[in-house]
């Protein structure tokens, strides 16, 4: 193929080098160096993906979600979903959406001590759905939890097992399956309680709060974003170190 310059006659593409080599043109380096470059970008992705994973993460460990109040009755085999990473927890919950109106309600007044009062809570029904929240608790240093076993008491300031509680994720649940997922950040604040500092070898807990029928405008961002009820009224699994 013969390729022609404004500037000079006729040459080819094939044209020799002193060394016997077919020259690399300005396009062909360009070429080359782009191709070099989306290589180490590709390979730079793939390390940065290990680096985050880490070492030492775990596997999902699948639970049981227990009935209402009852975490030892399985409402939900393997509804839910832990894993433990070196900057976190994540949780998954897959769970068949309790039918309103067939379980116990909280009133709003059970709230956490100077909370506002939750908005009014009332069942929902077919064309109102419910809202549900997704809280976990994640106690640091199990072996020393009050009373043998880790529970509100160890989320007070100072606790020697360092609990803290987050909440994890709000929805409002319109079909026959709820689903809530989130994770927690090593160091994270939460919002009672001490830091995560130790995921690999902290005690978690999580609970599904019901807050009842949707309610409009700014109750229903209350609805999801408030704690109301306690553990007698509550949804819940737990994960131990595995």
């Amino acid at each position: 193929m013969t390729i022609h310059s404004p500037q000079a006659g006729p040459t080819t593409a094939a044209s020799s080098s002193p060394t016997g080599h077919e020259e690399e043109t300005p396009r062909r380096r360009r070429w080359l160096a782009a191709i070099i470059a989306a290589a180490v970008i590709v390979a730079l992705a793939v390390v940065g993906a290990f680096v985050l994973s880490g070492d030492d993460d775990q596997g999902w460990e699948t639970v049981d979600i227990g009935e209402q109040g009852q975490i030892e009755s399985a409402m939900t085999e393997g509804g839910a979903q832990f894993q433990r990473r070196t900057d976190g927890i994540s949780v998954e919950v897959v769970m068949t959406t309790p039918v309103p109106g067939s379980y116990e309600y909280p009133t709003g007044d059970m709230v956490p001590p100077g909370a506002a009062t939750h908005p009014p809570i009332t069942p929902g029904a077919e064309e109102a759905p419910e809202v549900f929240t997704l809280w976990l608790f994640a106690f640091n240093d199990p072996s020393r939890c009050t009373d043998g076993q880790c529970d509100i008491d160890d989320l007070a300031p100072g606790a020697a097992a360092r609990g803290g509680v987050y909440q994890v994720d709000g929805r409002v649940a319109d079909g026959d399956e709820l689903q809530l997922g989130g994770n927690i950040r090593l160091g994270q604040q939460p919002l009672d309680g001490a830091p995560l500092d130790d995921p690999d070898n902290a005690e978690v807990h999580i609970a599904i709060a019901p807050h009842g029928r949707v309610l409009p405008d700014a109750d229903g961002w209350r609805q999801l974003n408030s704690p109301v009820g306690n553990p007698t009224l509550w949804w819940g699994a737990s994960s131990s170190h595995p």
